[in-house]
């Protein structure tokens, strides 16, 4: 069984108030990235596919395996790459990401966006200047 040390430290209120802001802002970041990324995920595949392709048409020796098919007075012709040799030339295909959690929470709980809101929120309105906090603890979770 692992042995956890709970690590404790006192952070000044304006420097922890600093550090949960960050968070957010992180938090922000990640979901507007994302967004960026999704909207545009599908052109970006359409053009590594034609990519492909074009690689694949000057590349059909190394292909390690071929299938060959006749359907209804068609033919169909298949070739299989190593995808490891097709990424070092045309880099990894684009693909989907999930999106960041951070705002999404179930019925009845918080989100961790607004965990840290309202950390935030409870630390203006506090009179202490210096705040303790462990790794055990929620908080632990934000500040990075």
């Amino acid at each position: 069984m692992a042995n956890t040390k709970v690590i404790a430290t006192t952070w000044a209120k304006k420097d922890l108030l600093k550090k949960l802001q960050a968070t957010l802002k992180r938090m922000d970041d990640e979901i507007v990235e994302w967004e960026k990324n999704y909207a545009t995920v599908d052109r970006r595949q359409d053009a590594w596919d034609k990519k492909a392709i074009a690689w694949a048409k000057k590349n059909v020796a190394k292909a390690y395996e071929t299938d060959v098919g006749v359907y209804n007075n068609r033919f169909d012709l298949s070739y299989s790459f190593d995808i490891k040799l097709a990424s070092e030339t045309l880099g990894e295909r684009p693909s989907y990401s999930r999106k960041p959690e951070h705002k999404d929470a179930g019925c009845g709980e918080i989100s961790d966006y607004e965990q840290v809101q309202n950390a935030i929120a409870l630390i203006e309105g506090s009179t202490d200047v210096e705040f303790k906090i462990n790794t055990s603890t929620q908080w632990a979770l934000f500040i990075r």
